[in-house]
């Protein structure tokens, strides 16, 4: 039997914002970088990405979300997550937007397996089909046209690899800590991380440049907080299939930016991803999930929870 998913049209709408944000977040990286060093695109990325997420974290007025017991937890992700990043976005400077990020489709199919072996997460005939199906297609789409430098393929796999990693990490602690608790100590470690590093490289940016950096932190952070949720909430196998729709938002960007003009093969696979990922949300859609025992709602938290906390672990 499969792991149920609770409210998988949330859970899809939040995917789908992820793949809004991220996509316009990787056209901005890809115009920054043609001006200025990557590291110092990173440090805004996350730095700036810090501001969302502080802005719901007010919202709530819930200052808890500062405080955890998983430090070790969240360093290691964000360390994973971080060099993820690094390869992710240096992949940009070598090879078309649409390449770069159907490359890093590759993760989804990674992380189911790790989900499997890592998480126990029981993944039935059909979510492997809707997986293996995508996976099928990205690969069909860059088939015929090539990835282009093959050392920036090297590097977009090396990205997946490790995001792959990183989200299984994401699914661990999203059994005890609130999504953008997971979301506040990625982006603070990271920006740590990346002002080490940029501080070797740094160029005054100019006002356009500027902007783009502006953008990139802006819609990363917002990005961060609906792919974490995703996760978080719901199995690595079923958000996975629905990752790959961000290879047509990135195709359509790459030929209105920079003129490059997709192949056909691009919209049949895309429309053979939209078609897996519609088929999944119909069936989960269908299911009636169980609601959770007290036992189960307390083994949530380390500590006996309040009345706050029984009436808003769901968000």
């Amino acid at each position: 039997m499969e792991t149920p998913v609770e409210k998988p049209l949330k859970i899809l709408l939040a995917v789908g914002l992820c793949l809004l944000f991220f996509a316009f977040m990787n056209m901005f990286v890809k115009l920054a970088s043609e001006t200025l060093p990557v590291p110092q695109v990173i440090f805004f990325r996350n730095f700036l990405g810090l501001i969302p997420v502080l802005f719901l974290i007010m919202q709530k007025r819930d200052y808890s979300l500062f405080k955890t017991q998983r430090h070790s937890g969240h360093f290691v992700r964000s360390f994973v997550g971080f060099f993820s990043m690094c390869c992710f976005f240096w992949s940009f400077a070598l090879l078309p937007l649409a390449n770069a990020t159907a490359i890093h489709f590759a993760s989804p199919l990674i992380i189911t397996a790790l989900a499997v072996v890592l998480l126990d997460e029981k993944v039935g005939v059909h979510r492997w089909s809707a997986i293996l199906v995508g996976l099928a297609a990205v690969l069909f789409m860059l088939q015929p046209a090539g990835n282009g430098d093959p050392v920036g393929s090297l590097i977009a796999m090396s990205a997946a690899i490790l995001a792959a990693f990183a989200m299984i990490m994401v699914r661990k602690l999203g059994s005890t800590e609130h999504s953008l608790t997971i979301v506040f100590y990625f982006t603070a470690y990271s920006s740590l991380f990346s002002f080490i590093w940029m501080l070797f490289v740094w160029e005054m940016p100019d006002l356009t440049s500027a902007g783009y950096l502006l953008a990139v932190g802006l819609l990363g952070g917002c990005g961060q907080i609906c792919l974490t949720y995703a996760y978080a909430r719901a199995p690595a196998a079923f958000v996975s299939a629905f990752s790959y729709l961000g290879i047509v938002v990135a195709a359509t960007l790459d030929y209105i930016v920079w003129n490059h003009v997709p192949g056909w093969q691009i919209w049949v696979g895309s429309m053979v991803v939209i078609g897996s990922g519609l088929y999944i949300v119909w069936r989960e859609a269908r299911k009636k999930v169980p609601e959770p025992t007290p036992t189960e709602v307390y083994s949530l938290t380390p500590e006996i929870p309040t009345q706050k906390d029984l009436e808003s672990p769901k968000d």
